[in-house]
């Protein structure tokens, strides 16, 4: 009996393993698929797309939703929808291992696709520059105009009436009965036009301050810049104006140095031949006398700064505003005697006007190049002033010729 139960296990066993090891090769040979699985994924952002798989998953996840989504699509695929720009992990979960399958998933944004499509990348393009020549145009108008009109009097009638503009009588005191007799002592403005008339008594004196000013100033810069493409290059024309830094707690000073002048950060990336990223940061400074501080009895003056930082896309030659300012500051202020300084034409001696208009025109604009060094040997262009390099004139020439007319001697800017 027992061994025909034994008999009648062997039988059972054999024919479960028989039913179960086809399945197992199976198995066995599906997870030499294992390896085919994809480990990078890219996609355009607002696309969707299936990704068959060679071998049957159980479970899909990714790690960032905001980058994108991901759905079953039966057992050997799945659907991908790129939500937003960046990269994230895709985890697929199989028979075959314990552990996940991982696999990069990077979404482009849409400006990154539009730059890309139909176009080779730098790297596959034996023929296209890596160098790129960024130029910058600073260009600043500013204009301004300053208009002043006031009369000033000073009347002395009796012992008992005056009548003086403010600054006319300083220092005078009235008692109860009695108008002192006060010499009038209207001052004169060196900055404006004075009409000035009075009697011989000098008990009456009028004086008239007008001045109409305008004027303007243009400033032009053009730095030029050359960096391989995906690196950071910088430029500075200008110099460093020293800083006294008093020590807190002491009467010891340290100099700090400030830079200032026209400057220039340039980071372009090639992306194919019509198309260029560029970051750029250009600054253009002065020294402002007017608002200058006094540190610890040195006179240091402002700094009047220009500056931008953009990110911008373009083709090779093609030019971009990056920044432009239109400013407008007018000021106006009136000094009048009440009542009379209202009069239409007998107000006008009556009170002091002053307008003051300042306008601000601001341009920045890019232009990069894709450009090659020179052959080895290849003839230069001309130096900027080579004329004046060798400029050497006799005392003749010196005495009789020279009119001081440098302007036809050459230099880039011609």
């Amino acid at each position: 009996m027992r061994r025909s139960e034994r008999s009648f296990r062997d039988a059972c066993c054999a024919l479960l393993l028989a039913a179960w090891l086809p399945h197992a090769q199976a198995a066995v040979k599906g997870c030499e698929a294992f390896g085919q699985l994809p480990s990078v994924i890219e996609m355009d952002q607002g696309l969707q797309q299936e990704l068959r798989l060679p071998l049957a998953i159980s479970r899909v996840a990714v790690g960032e939703p905001k980058v994108a989504d991901v759905q079953a699509s039966g057992d050997r695929a799945v659907l991908l929808t790129a939500v937003g720009p960046g990269n994230t992990t895709l985890m697929l979960w199989t028979a075959c291992a314990s552990a996940p399958h991982r696999a990069m998933l990077f979404v482009k944004g849409r400006a990154s696709a539009d730059m890309t499509e139909g176009s080779l990348l730098p790297s596959q393009d034996a023929q296209l520059p890596s160098q790129v020549q960024a130029d910058i145009r600073f260009v600043e108008v500013r204009r301004s105009k300053y208009k002043e009109a006031g009369a000033r009097l000073f009347f002395k009638g009796s012992n008992n009436s005056l009548i003086g503009s403010p600054g006319t009588v300083p220092n005078t005191a009235v008692t109860p009965g009695s108008v002192p007799i006060a010499r009038p002592a209207i001052p004169l403005d060196d900055n404006v036009f004075n009409i000035v008339w009075g009697g011989g008594s000098s008990k009456f004196l009028a004086a008239i301050n007008a001045l109409e000013n305008s004027g303007f100033a243009y400033t032009l810069a053009r730095p030029s810049l050359t960096v391989l493409s995906g690196l950071t290059a910088s430029f500075l024309a200008g110099g460093e104006i020293p800083v006294p830094v008093p020590s807190s707690g002491s009467d010891n000073v340290s100099i700090e140095y400030k830079e200032f002048g026209v400057r220039l950060a340039l980071t372009p990336t090639v992306v194919s031949r019509d198309r260029i990223t560029l970051k750029v940061a250009p600054e253009v400074s002065e020294l402002d006398y007017n608002n200058a501080v006094n540190i610890a009895g040195t006179l240091v003056p402002g700094l009047s700064v220009r500056r931008t930082d953009t990110s911008i896309s373009l083709a090779d030659g093609e030019s971009f505003i990056i920044s432009g300012l239109v400013s407008n500051n007018t000021r106006s202020s009136v000094d009048k005697l009440p009542g009379l300084g209202n009069l239409p034409i007998l107000g006008a001696f009556f009170r002091q006007s002053a307008l003051v208009r300042e306008e601000t025109e601001l341009l920045m604009i890019v232009t990069p190049h894709l450009v090659q060094p020179l052959a080895a040997n290849a003839r230069l262009p001309q130096l900027p002033g080579e004329a004046l390099r060798t400029y050497d004139p006799s005392w003749g020439q010196l005495f009789f010729l020279e009119n001081g007319n440098f302007e036809g001697h050459g230099g880039l800017s011609r």
